[in-house]
């Protein structure tokens, strides 16, 4: 990633070349656009029949996709002065970095969000499993335009989940697990280890959830290595989400490794999933452009970007990995978290007091393991033999 800020557009490249570049590619675009909306014109005024109406609406489609791209384009990489604040970033990626993105986003939803949504709406309900951060929506507020003067008059709730929590899900955060940021390759063997005690206890059906997509692939070559002659072992990046996801609720015993699109909005609720290893905890990079621009617009009203931003989003975020797990009534299973910074650290209470009323236990791996092991045959998910 490269963060296009407000200097980029006093940077040398542009005499080198790139000012030509772009006006002659907005230019080719803007003359295929019009060639196009003359084509559709003429399409018109002839009689119609089904397949001239659907040739239509795709002359029309590209011409709209032209126009996206030019303004795309233009907003990226020299963007009109008077805009409100934004953050730009050009991002390689595909195989051997052959795709690049250029990327421009609002850095403050709010406005947007007050304009075309609350002040046009009476009533507006918002409800989600993960809105509270530690119990209390203010980091919510803030981000989407609800706090301040003028502000929508709220009604804030917390309501408790109907499943049954306490009995039926254990969290353990093994203490002697080495700190990523100290020891990644140790870190790494010891998630490996986790993760083979647990299959052989649950018979598979795990999860485990990564924050990067290295420290899965390092991981991933361990797991099938040590386990892949006895479960499936399904990795992020083979496959399609959905397919991954397919072959995880029939074989009943996989084993899969994700990222952040799996700590979200993936469903496998009955016993197909009856394990979840949450490597880390999922803080924000602070050099990713979003994430750094936020942090910058924090400090600059004086405010500290960790308590403010990075701490909530976390909270969030570890409760929406939390429940990939416990998706009904019936569902029974383990969680764990392999980041002893959730003890040792003050800020740690936080997070936890977030996260569903599971049984707890923290101690070294061998106590959380006897416990894991002692739930599965009291829920009878016998080892594998």
């Amino acid at each position: 990633q490269f963060r296009l800020d407000d200097d980029f557009g006093k940077h040398a490249i542009w005499d080198d070349g790139l000012t030509r570049e772009l006006e002659h590619t907005v230019a080719g675009f803007r003359t295929v656009a019009e060639l196009v909306e003359t084509v559709a014109d003429r399409m018109a005024q002839i009689e119609m029949t089904d397949r001239r109406v659907q040739l239509l609406g795709e002359c029309r489609g590209v011409v709209r996709r032209l126009e996206t791209m030019i303004d795309g384009l233009n907003a990226t990489l020299r963007p009109a002065a008077g805009r409100p604040p934004e953050v730009r970033w050009m991002e390689r990626t595909g195989h051997k970095g052959q795709t690049l993105h250029l990327s421009a986003v609002p850095l403050d939803l709010a406005p947007m969000l007050r304009e075309l949504l609350f002040d046009r709406l009476d009533t507006v309900a918002l409800t989600s499993a993960t809105l509270a951060a530690g119990g209390e929506f203010s980091f919510l507020a803030s981000r989407i335009g609800l706090t301040g003067e003028g502000s929508p008059v709220t009604v804030q709730e917390v309501f408790p989940s109907p499943f049954p929590y306490e009995e039926h899900c254990l969290l353990g955060v093994p203490d002697d697990i080495p700190d990523p940021r100290e020891d990644e390759p140790a870190h790494d063997a010891a998630v490996a280890q986790v993760v083979r005690d647990l299959a052989w206890a649950s018979d598979g059906g795990i999860f485990v959830l990564f924050t990067s997509h290295a420290a899965l692939r390092r991981v991933a070559a361990m797991v099938r290595q040590e386990l892949g002659q006895r479960f499936p072992i399904l990795v992020q990046g083979e496959g399609q989400r959905d397919h991954l996801l397919r072959r995880f609720r029939e074989a009943g015993n996989a084993i899969l490794l994700g990222t952040n699109s799996f700590w979200e909005g993936v469903d496998v609720p009955g016993r197909a999933l009856r394990g979840l290893v949450l490597a880390k905890l999922p803080f924000k990079v602070p050099s990713e452009p979003i994430t750094a621009a936020r942090l910058e617009r924090l400090a600059e009203q004086g405010e500290d970007g960790f308590f403010g931003y990075l701490l909530p989003h976390a909270a969030l975020k570890l409760k929406q990995g939390f429940g990939r797990l416990i998706r009904g009534a019936d569902d029974v299973g383990v969680v764990l978290l392999l980041d002893r910074r959730v003890v040792t650290r003050r800020y740690g209470a936080m997070l936890l007091e977030g996260l569903p009323p599971a049984e707890r236990v923290v101690g070294s791996w061998a106590q959380v393991r006897t416990k894991c092991e002692d739930f599965f045959a009291r829920h009878g998910i016998g080892a594998a033999t």
